[in-house]
């Protein structure tokens, strides 16, 4: 009898488990799952893939006028985020600027209809990546207040509609303010290596490009 045969089964089982035979199915994994922790910057230190995935569902209802366009400044750089610079449900995530590499952080879906808008002449513009929407919210502090969070403003994904998230925009146009509806006297401005906020005065320093 050969050697092998005398051995009990649960010696041949962690090889078996990780070697799976080539026909054996995989099981389904959450967005962004790993098969180590991925560490985040904000609350809970490690991502949660369930958790993340549950706050930025894809809206498949949606209108979108474009899918998975750049965003630039007047000086020619990219609105980005990085999913590790928010918390464990990728909320909070700083929206930031660099020079346009055409990584998948520069990408965004403007959306014009759907379960998170319910204003005409607005736009949501939702993370390509992430599914989370741009965000100004002025009660945070000053150089944190732009921020990805989920769509509708619940950070559990829960929510329906929150008008910290819609931006003036007029169909057809691919240059425009982001000024919130919440704050219309409000524009975002980049500020530094971030967005920031500012008084809106109609200088084309203010402006942004769509694509």
């Amino acid at each position: 009898m050969h050697l092998l045969a005398l051995l009990p089964f649960s010696t041949f089982l962690p090889f078996i488990l990780a070697h799976p035979t080539p026909d054996a199915p995989y099981p389904l994994q959450p967005r962004n799952a790993t098969s180590s922790a991925v560490a985040v910057q904000r609350a809970g230190g490690v991502l949660n893939p369930e958790a993340a995935a549950e706050a930025n569902q894809r809206d498949d209802t949606a209108t979108r006028a474009f899918s998975s366009t750049d965003i630039k400044s007047s000086d020619g750089k990219c609105l980005f985020i990085n999913p590790q610079g928010g918390d464990f449900r990728e909320n909070l995530i700083p929206v930031q600027l660099q020079d346009c590499d055409g990584s998948e952080g520069e990408k965004w879906d403007i959306i014009t209809t759907g379960k998170h808008i319910d204003q005409k002449g607005a736009m949501l513009a939702v993370s390509t990546v992430t599914q989370g929407c741009l965000n100004f919210d002025p009660r945070r502090a000053a150089g944190d207040q732009v921020i990805l969070f989920s769509c509708g403003g619940r950070a559990d994904g829960e929510g329906q509609v929150t008008n910290s998230q819609e931006f003036i925009f007029k169909d057809g146009e691919n240059s425009l303010q982001l000024s919130p509806i919440s704050n219309t006297e409000t524009c975002l401005v980049p500020a530094g290596a971030k967005l920031g906020s500012a008084g809106c005065t109609g200088d084309a320093s203010q402006l942004f490009r769509l694509g």
